[in-house]
């Protein structure tokens, strides 16, 4: 049996397929099963008919609740009504795993949601972020690279202060003095650029700014550039254009 994405699914559009996922929502009656079902590339609604399906395997799946995995064989077609447009008639099904009661509803606080973050993970919103985060990273490797950049790392560890001591993480490195988390990789790639003349990277900062704001992040993700020869004019160039690029990329 070959399972393919949901999404792979809907493109077929009609015949029989193969999916595996998790139950996004589920209701019904002693009779019928409305499993909404997901995976990383899209949410389906699957119909289990008692008839079909055998009074056993239909007590199974009317037991499942919300984060259940399964592997489901139907027919898929068209169906205005449903969620996403499709539909599938499920033949079989083969409950992967069970799940025990799912505990975010709607309205969840800022601070149960962060305490449950494994499994916030998996709402449709958080989806999203990440992948729009994932295409992000993406088109700024895909954009320096045309340009004919080079990815250079420095290290994580350093020994040098760049953007002030005052907020700098220090860490206990066997006992030696001196030794921080990185804020930037600006004193690493500055002399590399007169090996590699055009470098950039994509990596974690860290800055102990003791701040409650959504604008002070005590970790995040840098992308920073290094060219020689380059005016004021040139770096104006390579940023506008990059941001244009993953404004792109993101939108498509």
């Amino acid at each position: 049996m070959k399972f393919i994405s949901i999404k792979q699914a809907m493109q077929k559009g009609t015949g029989e397929v193969s999916i595996r996922g998790w139950v996004h929502r589920e209701r019904g009656s002693n009779k019928l099963k409305f499993i909404v079902l997901r995976d990383s590339s899209e949410i389906i609604q699957c119909v289990v008919e008692k008839e079909k399906v055998g009074e056993s395997k239909f007590e199974q799946i009317s037991k499942l609740q919300v984060e259940a995995s399964l592997e489901i064989s139907g027919t898929i077609k068209k169906d205005e009504r449903a969620p996403t447009g499709y539909e599938i008639s499920v033949k079989d099904f083969k409950i992967v795993g069970e799940s025990d009661t799912f505990p975010i509803t709607k309205d969840q606080s800022t601070e149960f949601l962060a305490d449950n973050r494994h499994l916030w993970l998996r709402s449709r919103k958080m989806t999203a972020i990440m992948k729009i985060r994932s295409t992000v990273f993406g088109a700024i490797d895909e954009y320096f690279r045309k340009e004919g950049f080079y990815e250079y790392h420095s290290p994580i560890f350093q020994s040098v202060q760049c953007e002030g001591g005052s907020t700098l993480f220090t860490v206990d490195y066997f006992g030696k003095k001196g030794v921080f988390l990185a804020q930037t990789w600006q004193l690493y790639a500055e002399p590399a650029i007169f090996a590699l003349e055009k470098i950039y990277t994509i990596a974690p900062s860290f800055r102990a700014e003791k701040s409650k704001t959504s604008r002070h992040l005590t970790e995040y993700w840098h992308a920073e550039m290094e060219v020689a020869w380059a005016d004021f004019k040139d770096i104006q160039d390579y940023g506008e254009a990059l941001i244009k690029h993953v404004v792109k990329r993101v939108l498509e």
